[in-house]
């Protein structure tokens, strides 16, 4: 069974307008702008491109540290007196008590910390010696 079809499709395109003819008034076509590119030129331009991004990059990075440190340093800060003021205040009585001389009982003496912890490692050097 066989039949015969037109397989044949009508050409859709138009003839050439004015745009497209160039008359010999215009003289000879132009170069190609940007054929011969110079590689140091293109060397440089990346170059420059790409310092400036990781400059700006890094430089955004440090800034930011920066601002999270000290906006943390300042609830640090609010969070010691503000939220808790008791607490701050007996943090603060204990470590005036600690850095301090004192009696704490009849025949005991209160000595700051920092001293104290130097006498018990001499005292340790003392007994490990034999």
């Amino acid at each position: 069974m066989s039949t015969h079809h037109d397989a044949h499709t009508e050409s859709t395109h138009s003839e050439l307008d004015a745009w497209h003819q160039h008359p010999a008034a215009e003289g000879m076509p132009q170069a190609e702008h940007g054929a011969h590119a110079k590689f140091s030129v293109l060397l440089v331009t990346f170059v420059v491109i790409t310092v400036a991004t990781v400059a700006f990059s890094v430089g955004i990075g440090v800034y930011s540290l920066g601002q999270m440190d000290k906006l943390v340093a300042e609830r640090e800060a609010e969070g010691l007196e503000a939220v808790a003021p008791e607490a701050a205040a007996y943090k603060h009585a204990a470590l005036a008590e600690q850095s301090g001389y004192g009696w704490t009982n009849e025949g005991n003496v209160k000595l700051p910390i920092e001293q104290a912890m130097k006498l018990v490692i001499s005292e340790q050097g003392e007994t490990s010696t034999p």
